[in-house]
């Protein structure tokens, strides 16, 4: 039984997927989609895996062969536990680079990476995918990729249960214009019963997360977690049998105590996940200001912890953190 953070560009960089590792010690991490152009100019090629933050998967999207190769050496040697393939972004800018969710139709060529890929590293290799291209409800391409790319050695798929629009509507629209189709990925699943199925999209309920792990022992999580990250105590809390779950203020104090002296200088990105951290509570208006303020202002990170004192009890002054 696993809960997987979706992959989100902009949002599952290091600082967020800390954030999330602090309140749920059973997510699976994914990194933010990296292109293997960036990575082999340098990003995350200094990056170490802490022991804290395992279970993390980094997430690549490419079009070259010999590419690949070349991250998956780097990332065997930095501790990422797993390496997922982008199949599914529908984003013009990806698809004019080649790959992404265009990549549907070419499964000979993915699983020459796939193929390539594990040549050079034991580390196991996954696909996020959609359900197709368009507005056609057929399943036989994806059918055929996914017997491709699982002959050539992918034994995990993660489902977005939506296709991919890649002409005429927006990245964001592509979030929700596609019509759901679970039954689809079902159906999938029956059809490759031995391969590693994990599902995708619009599941933002505990009654939810409960029936599709019944079905598929696995469920994808993005902007629900997002936008409300204490979604995760929920999480914890109901679907782990967690009874440890954090306040926010612990949270809060564990996280700047984790952030390191190039952290703090860096506040914009240090500080700008934690902006929803209160949503739907009294303090949620006021917090978003302080936020603002704090990361607008010549203060230092550390300062955040003000906020517990300015609003909480006398009493519980002397244990913040």
């Amino acid at each position: 039984m696993k809960i997987f953070l979706a992959p989100m560009v902009g949002r599952t960089d290091k600082y967020f997927r800390k954030l999330v590792r602090i309140i749920s010690p059973n997510i699976v991490l994914f990194t933010e989609m990296i292109t293997v152009d960036s990575l082999l100019r340098g990003r995350f090629k200094e990056y170490k895996i802490k022991d804290t933050e395992h279970p993390v998967v980094v997430q690549l999207a490419g079009s070259d062969k010999k590419k690949f190769i070349q991250c998956a050496e780097i990332i065997s040697d930095q501790g990422f536990d797993e390496i997922n393939l982008n199949i599914g972004c529908p984003s013009s800018k990806v698809v004019k680079g080649g790959f992404g969710a265009c990549q549907i139709e070419s499964p000979l060529k993915v699983a020459e990476y796939v193929d390539a890929i594990k040549s050079h590293t034991k580390i196991p290799i996954s696909i996020k995918t959609r359900l197709g291209l368009g507005y056609e409800h057929d399943l036989k391409k994806i059918e055929e990729f996914i017997t491709q790319t699982s002959n050539a050695g992918c034994g995990t798929y993660y489902i977005h249960a939506r296709n991919a629009i890649l002409n005429g509507i927006s990245t964001r629209k592509n979030r929700s214009i596609p019509k759901l189709r679970y039954d689809d990925v079902l159906k999938l699943k029956k059809i490759f019963p031995d391969i590693k199925m994990f599902i995708n999209g619009g599941i933002e309920e505990i009654d939810q997360i409960e029936e599709m792990l019944d079905i598929y022992n696995g469920v994808m999580i993005g902007r629900k977690i997002y936008n409300n990250p204490m979604f995760l105590a929920e999480i914890e809390n109901k679907i782990f049998q967690n009874p440890k779950v954090f306040s926010i203020e612990d949270i809060i104090c564990e996280y700047i105590d984790e952030l390191d002296a190039d952290d703090a200088r860096n506040k914009l990105y240090a500080l700008k996940h934690l902006t929803n951290l209160y949503k739907g509570t009294r303090l949620s208006k006021k917090w978003r200001k302080y936020l603002y303020n704090l990361i607008n202002s010549n203060e230092p990170i550390y300062n955040l912890k003000n906020f517990y004192i300015e609003n909480y009890h006398e009493e519980k002054k002397e244990t913040i953190c």
